[in-house]
């Protein structure tokens, strides 16, 4: 006689030999960030601030929102004179289930002072070799630039968004009204639905420098006067996103700015404006040192790291529908 679901979804979605397993990795890599002394630390999961990227959205609780990253509570504390820190926790965004999303994830960020995004890359690399317990592990890297030359013949600093849209259309990608006149909605459209899955498989690709005016939190280069970029990368494993890391800006004046046009942004898409995070901003203008900073998915890393595995669900021990 089969059970019911009703009598069987009390039970872990990750099996307990699965769970050993993680538990082993998560402690290699706290081993790993001793041996760099990193400090690890521990911040509020609840904050009065939230972010105001229009891509992400909050979880609001008792007046407050859940975080969807400790970036801003981790920077406040290198402003504060902490040295080299890191945390290993849950971070919330509000977002589909599925085999490479839960509402409730684990993160892992480190902010390192005094290098840049290059050096924090090669960091980077240098952990996932732990990890595997492989020197042969490396990381592909190439602009975002580059990539998109390389793979659709778009130069960025010479396009358009009917280009974009064009190109979205001939491969059969349904590009919505609202974002016809939005040229970082059609890239990031482009990258989710066509370029990501050109990646390699079941290897580590990082994209560099992006557009300008996708900076978030970075710096911005101005080198090239024609193709200003974003000190900014990102990791991906075959086609899925894995770490998202910047040379972090440290003009408090010019984040407030992005702030608020974030929250523009989210008032002409009819989203709720978000309270902007003004404790992170000062501590920006009391003196954010020089630094890099990089976030990292561990229940996607799981993923990658152990054998067999197809769903993040078979990572976690209860998924956002059995929690």
């Amino acid at each position: 006689m089969h059970e019911s679901q009703s009598s069987t979804d009390w039970r872990p979605t990750a099996e307990i030999d699965t769970l050993k397993r993680r538990a082993a990795i998560i402690r290699r890599l706290r081993e790993w960030f001793y041996q760099q002394n990193i400090l690890e630390v521990e911040t509020p999961q609840l904050s009065q601030g939230a972010t105001t990227d229009p891509n992400i959205e909050s979880f609001e609780v008792a007046h407050r929102h859940l975080r969807t990253s400790a970036e801003f509570h981790l920077k406040r504390l290198l402003a504060a004179g902490s040295p080299d820190v890191y945390e290993l926790g849950k971070v919330f965004r509000l977002d589909e289930s599925g085999r490479y999303h839960n509402p409730e994830f684990t993160m892992l960020e480190w902010y390192r002072v005094g290098i840049d995004h290059h050096r924090l890359i090669g960091e980077v690399e240098s952990l996932l070799r732990y990890l595997h317990q492989d020197d042969s592990v490396s990381v592909g890297c190439i602009s975002y630039r580059d990539f998109w030359l390389q793979h659709t013949g778009i130069n960025l600093a010479d396009t358009s968004c009917a280009q974009i849209a064009s190109y979205l259309e001939s491969n059969s990608v349904e590009v919505p009204a609202s974002s016809r006149d939005r040229i970082d909605e059609l890239q990031d459209l482009a990258m989710a639905t066509v370029l990501a899955a050109s990646m390699p498989d079941a290897r580590y690709t990082c994209l560099y420098d992006y557009p300008a005016s996708q900076a978030s939190l970075a710096r911005i280069d101005e080198t090239d006067p024609d193709w200003p970029v974003a000190n900014r990368f990102e990791i991906y494993f075959g086609s899925v996103e894995l770490a998202n890391g910047f040379y972090e800006l440290t003009d408090g004046a010019e984040q407030l700015s992005r702030f608020r046009a974030d929250n523009e942004v989210r008032r002409s898409n009819k989203q709720v404006a978000r309270p902007v995070d003004q404790r992170f901003v000062q501590s920006l203008n009391y003196g954010l040192p020089d630094c890099a900073g990089v976030a990292v998915g561990i229940d996607r890393l799981m993923m990658i790291l152990l054998d067999d595995i197809r769903s993040l669900h078979e990572v976690v021990s209860f998924n956002w529908e059995r929690a």
